[in-house]
């Protein structure tokens, strides 16, 4: 498509590499503004290029995939997840192209590989300007289309409370008219508003919008705020969609109460609103919530506090409640990029590495701090780590729900815990569990080959393992991997993969829904019998006994 000079577009550019040759190269040597790019800014790591991202609107992000702190695949999930631009290029060692592949498999535009052949790179640099040109006007389009219907609207209850979130001036109508007229419950005494992202527009959210099923989510997810709010009787709500899949939630008082009881109450409730979605409506849920105001006519103020906290999750990391206030802690304490210190902490544990708890002892500290030391919101926050911090290990390492039962962990009411320092000990209860696991089924970190065949055991726990599929896998031959495994472990490779697959198997009998020959089928074996016979040597009993036993256990609680 040629396009006249007036159509041309400036859209920006970052570039992150960590060899300052290649940066300054491209600095130099790419005319950028005659290719109608503006070069922003350049980045030394993918840890900076964050930074900087959250910082400035850039259309394309051009990255070596190979780099110290973050490659260039976890940069591009980073960027996605928080949607912080539209289009990523890798620069790449030829070496590095099975990355590269992986890459384009999640969603990355292209690549050029080094030494940069400047003509391919002007040729990609001009085919992600038409796509950008193309979705811009696309944007530009469908936004005169929506302000020409938004201004055949008459007045509905939509617009109405979409003016007054926005600051418009009040219709001139009285405001017990428009509450009769229109089902709106509105009071001129206190204010608060949260706006509640459901989503956060990843890819399982794109996903169910094409196949028609995001609408449905979100009847799910109204009849979630509607039931919470029938347990909150001292509260008045209105809701109104200002986007897709953004819910603006405005909350008064239905009686006269001082503010801080006030904010206290509605603090619960978002509290409530968000662990309810994630739980039963299985979707990331971000909610930004703005200051309590004491006057109807300031709630715009609140809207506007609201938003702010939800860019913030660009900062702090998607998938929980943002106050406004919080932020100022936040910014006083340093405390950047907490969703770097969960991913940071997952890291540790999945490691084994005893810093893991002197980290989230420091993250549940910080947690204290951040919520002024109220027990409640301690307890929301900290069962919100324990969320997202099982998430993104579920998301890593799915094995470890097959290892062991987390129930315990996933079935607390926080709100019956007594002191912080109950809420801390659980905490770190929790980060221990996981860490045992790992110790005892990743039992060496420090040898990357007796490492890769652990973790390949354990993500193949389905299927059946041999050890000439392992030595096969690990390109060695099957005497030396036994006698390291052996020297590294202290056990057998067979009896190691036979350990990981019964532990797998007693959690599939406790569920009680399994029936012993399935069992066998999920964990790969060809023969019931075969199975049953390996379950009894390494636990003294048959699969149908172990099964009766845990049911046992379970009526006797």
């Amino acid at each position: 498509m040629v396009l006249a000079k007036e159509d041309f577009i400036l859209f920006s550019v970052m570039i992150v590499d960590d060899d300052p040759k290649i940066l300054d190269w491209l600095k130099s040597e790419i005319d950028w503004g005659n290719l109608e790019f503006n070069l922003v800014c350049l980045a030394k790591d993918g840890i900076d290029a964050l930074h900087k991202l959250n910082q400035n609107n850039i259309d394309l992000v051009i990255t070596d995939i190979s780099m110290p702190k973050m490659d260039g695949i976890e940069l591009y999930n980073s960027i996605k997840e928080y949607n912080l631009s539209p289009f990523i290029v890798y620069l790449s060692d030829p070496e590095d192209l099975p990355h590269v592949k992986q890459g384009l498999l999640l969603g990355a535009y292209g690549y050029v590989t080094k030494p940069i052949d400047k003509e391919s790179l002007i040729g990609i640099l001009q085919s992600v300007h038409e796509r950008l040109t193309d979705i811009k006007r696309e944007k530009e389009k469908d936004k005169k289309i929506k302000e020409r219907f938004e201004m055949s609207l008459s007045f509905s209850r939509e617009k109405i409370l979409n003016d007054l979130l926005r600051g418009k001036e009040f219709p001139h109508e009285s405001l017990s008219y428009i509450t009769n007229e229109y089902d709106i419950n509105l009071f001129k005494g206190m204010v608060q508003v949260g706006i509640i992202e459901v989503g956060n527009f990843d890819a399982n959210t794109k996903e169910l919008i094409k196949t028609g099923k995001f609408e449905e989510l979100l009847n799910k997810v109204r009849k979630i705020i509607a039931d919470i709010l029938s347990q909150f009787e001292g509260l008045s709500c209105n809701m109104v969609e200002m986007d897709i899949g953004v819910i603006s939630v405005i909350l008064q008082p239905v009686s006269k109460i001082e503010l801080n009881e006030f904010e206290e109450e509605t603090a619960d409730f978002f509290q409530r609103v968000l662990m309810e979605i994630q739980h039963n409506a299985n979707v990331r849920v971000t909610i930004g919530i703005g200051e309590a105001c004491i006057k109807l006519r300031d709630v715009s103020q609140s809207y506007m506090g609201a938003k702010a906290a939800l860019r913030h999750k660009h900062i702090l990391g998607g998938n929980r409640a943002i106050h406004i206030r919080q932020l100022d802690i936040n910014e006083k304490q340093n405390l950047l990029y907490p969703a770097e210190r969960e991913k940071l902490l997952v890291e540790y544990i999945m490691s084994g590495d005893d810093s893991a708890v002197k980290l989230a002892e420091n993250m549940f500290d910080d947690i204290a701090v951040g919520t002024e030391n109220n027990l409640k919101r301690i307890a929301f926050a900290a069962n919100q780590l324990m969320f997202n911090i099982s998430h993104f290990i579920d998301m890593q390492y799915d094995f470890i729900n097959k290892l062991y039962d987390f129930r315990k962990f996933n079935n607390v009411d926080f709100q019956e815990f007594k002191s912080k320092k109950e809420v801390k000990e659980f905490f770190i209860l929790f980060v221990n569990s996981i860490m045992n696991v790992v110790r005892k089924y990743l039992p060496v970190q420090n040898n990357m080959l007796i490492k890769n065949a652990c973790t390949y055991v354990l993500n193949h726990i389905d299927e059946e393992i041999t050890l000439a599929r392992m030595a096969d896998h690990l390109n060695i031959s099957k005497n030396y991997f036994c006698s390291l495994f052996k020297q590294e472990t202290g056990t057998n490779f067979l009896e190691y993969v036979t350990k990981v697959k019964m532990e797998w198997a007693k959690l599939l009998l406790k569920e009680g829904s399994y029936k012993t020959y399935k069992v066998s089928e999920m964990l790969g074996y060809r023969e019931a019998s075969y199975f049953s016979r390996l379950f009894r040597k390494n636990t003294g009993c048959s699969p149908a006994e172990y099964k009766r036993q845990m049911q046992e256990e379970q009526d006797n609680q």
